[in-house]
């Protein structure tokens, strides 16, 4: 909108299977919850390092489709869903800065935490995210990046009651490649890699993950 104010859409489209005792039983497939965004540079065009600190607050909204019972599976049951169904709210804040010609840097915290819950009886639990991260041009129109990412998050309930095998904290590291197509285009492709995971029972818990994007600024 201007040097100060910003505002970002996140579209998640989704396509996995869930596997139980290594056989695959279930998947979905299809849109998930939108993230809505207003993002706040305080000090965009002040001469100092705090015009690199940007804060953000959003709503994700119930776009995805829930289930009427959101554990799911036999042997080890666990949520698995296209969205909540209920309204969340995000908050964060983010720095950047630069080492040298070459290298800068990156680190922001994030804290998603639900407004209601869902019409099923289901309530999605606070996340928390930390990351810092160091970028690095290889060519005029590619970028490679490297981050490592705290998550941590509580355990979900359903019914008014906590989903004993939900709930983890996991650390990864995700080397990235971003390509700039044009003045407005950008491709993202990143690998993460999870070092370390602790999850409650049977929760799921993500493994090597693919990830591909696209970004458009106007």
């Amino acid at each position: 909108m201007n040097s100060y104010w910003l505002l970002s859409t996140h579209i998640p489209f989704t396509d996995a299977t869930r596997r139980e005792q290594d056989r695959p039983d279930t998947n979905i497939n299809g849109l998930g919850d939108i993230t809505m965004s207003t993002i706040y540079l305080p000090w965009a065009e002040a001469n100092s390092n705090w015009s690199r600190l940007s804060l953000n607050a959003g709503l994700v909204l119930p776009t995805g489709q829930s289930r009427n019972n959101p554990a799911l599976g036999g042997v080890a049951p666990s949520v698995f869903q296209l969205g909540t169904g209920t309204t969340q709210l995000a908050l964060g804040a983010n720095y950047f800065g630069t080492l040298n010609d070459d290298y800068s840097y990156f680190c922001g915290a994030n804290i998603t935490f639900p407004l209601d819950e869902s019409s099923k009886g289901f309530r999605p639990a606070e996340t928390y995210t930390f990351r810092v991260g160091i970028s690095r041009p290889i060519t005029e129109t590619l970028n490679a990046r490297l981050s490592l990412e705290l998550f941590h998050g509580e355990k979900d309930e359903f019914q008014g009651n906590e989903i004993a095998n939900t709930g983890s904290t996991v650390l990864g590291l995700t080397p990235a490649l971003i390509y700039t197509i044009n003045d407005y285009f950008s491709a993202s492709a990143s690998f993460l890699i999870p070092a370390y995971r602790r999850v409650n029972e049977t929760a799921l818990a993500v493994g090597p993950l693919w990830s591909l994007g696209l970004s458009y600024s106007f």
